[in-house]
């Protein structure tokens, strides 16, 4: 008797089901958190690295990346054991591992600076003495020769290799451009995940960028 082609399916599914031949799942039973973004202290100790997190009094062990480990002897002053930093992280047995390295500061105010709750994105050069703030109303652009709150309605755009674009909607002197690359601070030697241009009245400024937001409260 010839089985119609829907049925034969079936039973097959249901025979490998009841034989235990497909005991497999879509969802690995070994799946991590997701990776989240955490600001705080990190320290490097003789066996062990471990960040405390803003607002936190306890510390969680820390795995570094190699990144980590050369931005952190290259940042940090000599015999400084301790920095702020920004992480993207990802827990796995009990520790914190380390995906990506947004920021390393060793001269700005750490957790107290920690929150740019409003700002999706920073721009900035302190050399230079500008900043631009991307948030939901806009760009803000603040500057050293008095021109702060200069907020204008823009257009955002992204490239295919992570590059982000925000110009005036309307102000076409005003463009702010964040490239995926890693950034020194010329005037403090801090890191940054991104590279910042800030094109304004058709000149050129060199910058350094990094994502803004509030990090993940624990």
């Amino acid at each position: 008797m010839t089985v119609p082609k829907g049925q034969f399916f079936l039973l097959l599914s249901l025979t490998l089901a009841l034989s235990g031949c497909a005991s497999w799942s879509m969802w690995s039973s070994n799946q991590h958190a997701p990776a989240q973004r955490v600001a705080g202290l990190i320290e490097r100790g003789e066996q062990q690295w471990t960040m405390r997190a803003c607002g936190q009094e306890q510390s969680r062990l820390l795995q570094p990346t190699e990144e980590l480990e050369r931005l952190f002897d290259n940042i940090g002053q000599s015999g400084q054991q301790s920095i702020f930093a920004e992480l993207e992280i990802s827990e796995k047995g009990g520790r914190w591992v380390v995906n990506k390295t947004h920021r390393l500061e060793s001269t700005d105010r750490g957790c107290m600076g920690a929150g740019e709750a409003a700002s999706q994105w920073v721009g900035f050069s302190r050399a230079e003495g500008w900043r631009v703030d991307i948030t939901t109303q806009g760009m803000l652009l603040t500057t050293k020769d008095g021109e702060d709150g200069r907020q204008v309605s823009m257009i955002s755009e992204q490239m295919p290799n992570g590059t982000l674009g925000f110009r005036g909607e309307y102000d076409q002197g005003l463009e702010l451009w964040l490239y995926p690359t890693g950034c020194i601070d010329r005037s403090t030697g801090d890191y940054y995940h991104l590279n910042a241009v800030l094109m304004r009245d058709g000149q050129r400024f060199q910058g350094c960028g990094y994502q803004g937001g509030q990090p993940t409260q624990f």
